[in-house]
């Protein structure tokens, strides 16, 4: 009886639960107790409300921003939640979002059949490390979760559909799931009408609560950026920092509070990268428009173009920070959700890359900023298991499409 309970422990609703939210906990207690990987909650996104607070502005309403307005509600949501102290209110609202997410996963209980979806979320966030918890990723996250259960599972394409757009006003990387959603509707007019209805009444919030030309800003003050180190085309100059070229070296951008890589050719290939970024999402698309005419399964399909296009959106990024890793979890859990075939590289190779995340951020990113070969190599291992990814899920949807024309 006692070998029993335990066999049946990891399908246990609860139990599912207390390990997520100990997991969190334990998180927390690990990224406060050593450094300061929190950096970003404790000095600058308290600084944003603070200052919004005094100065009476919405930082990507009525002032300039490098995120979409919607990111700001998270951070309004911390404050709220403890006002006494930011950290904390940040650390409930974000186990809290995170515990909402896995128990919708599981449909409250009734829908225990999706527990290896459960556990490959919380043993990525955990194997992320601090990171996870502590940037505006948990929330795209979240909503893309709750994106992908309506859309396998409850056939419910327009409720997924506003969940992903919701998503991509936070990060860009669900706008590869709308992208994958139109290839595959069948009625597109809808599809569109209804995506605009999504967008133009979250225009209507912003535009409510003061709104102007700021509330676009975010697209311009990304496209000047250059390449930040961890991205995956930086491997060019890592590699070279790691064989002692010089003029090639790490950097900190004063301007956009990150670190970058300079060397020959940086400013030339920063310029080209968000048109190569765009290149290969039209490919991805492309292999899923002949995927679709060859009448494979909606929901594989689904899978992955979702998978393919948010590597796209990844790794041709000129940005990479260590929190990117969460929307290849984000990807990746749709596949497991939908019950993909050929789908366990994808998971065991988000795994690894995940562990190396925490490894990369905070344990050795001195080592890496002070171009130290093992800080310098785990990234490159870590980027070069993400590009394997990619390569891994263009050669599925290529066959997804000639397997179905062969058969024909």
């Amino acid at each position: 009886m006692l070998i029993n309970k335990v066999k049946a422990l990891p399908r246990n609703f609860w139990f599912i639960l207390f390990v997520a939210l100990f997991a969190q906990l334990t998180l927390i207690w690990l990224g406060t107790a050593a450094g300061d990987p929190y950096g970003d909650v404790r000095y600058t996104y308290d600084a944003w409300v603070t200052n919004m607070i005094q100065h009476h502005f919405l930082l990507g309403i009525n002032e300039p921003w490098v995120y979409p307005f919607i990111a700001e509600v998270p951070l309004w949501l911390a404050h709220f939640v403890w006002p006494a102290d930011y950290m904390t209110g940040w650390f409930i609202l974000v186990v809290n979002v995170n515990m909402i997410m896995i128990a919708y996963l599981l449909g409250w209980g009734k829908a225990t059949e999706r527990f290896k979806s459960a556990w490959f979320l919380i043993a990525c966030i955990f194997l992320c490390g601090p990171v996870a918890l502590g940037r505006f990723e948990v929330f795209s996250l979240a909503l893309a979760v709750l994106a992908a259960v309506s859309y396998v599972n409850r056939r419910d394409e327009t409720l997924s559909m506003q969940f992903f757009n919701l998503a991509t006003w936070i990060k860009v990387s669900p706008l590869a799931a709308l992208a994958s959603g139109f290839v595959i509707t069948d009625k597109k007019i809808k599809f569109v009408r209804n995506l605009a209805i999504g967008t133009v009444a979250i225009l209507a919030v912003g535009l409510l609560l003061g709104g102007n030309s700021a509330m676009f800003s975010f697209i311009g003050m990304q496209s000047g950026r250059g390449i930040q180190v961890e991205s995956s085309i930086a491997i060019l100059w890592l590699v070279q920092i790691l064989v002692g070229i010089p003029g090639s070296k790490i950097v900190y951008d004063n301007n956009i509070l990150t670190f970058q890589v300079t060397g020959a050719g940086v400013t030339e290939i920063a310029s080209i990268m968000t048109l190569v970024q765009f290149g290969a999402l039209a490919i991805t698309l492309w292999l899923g428009f002949r995927a679709k005419k060859q009448g494979v399964h909606k929901n594989t399909l689904f899978a992955w173009m979702v998978l393919t296009s948010t590597l796209d959106l990844l790794v041709f990024n000129k940005v990479g920070s260590p929190q990117y890793e969460l929307w290849l979890v984000g990807a990746a859990v749709v596949g497991l959700i939908a019950g993909t075939k050929n789908w366990k590289f994808v998971t065991y190779m988000t795994l690894f890359t995940s562990g190396l995340s925490w490894l990369i951020f905070p344990i050795f990113y001195g080592d890496l900023l002070d171009g130290k070969p093992f800080g310098v190599g785990l990234l490159i291992l870590r980027n070069l298991g993400v590009i394997a990814v990619l390569v891994y899920s263009n050669q599925q949807l290529i066959k997804l499409g000639k397997a179905k024309r062969e058969a024909a």
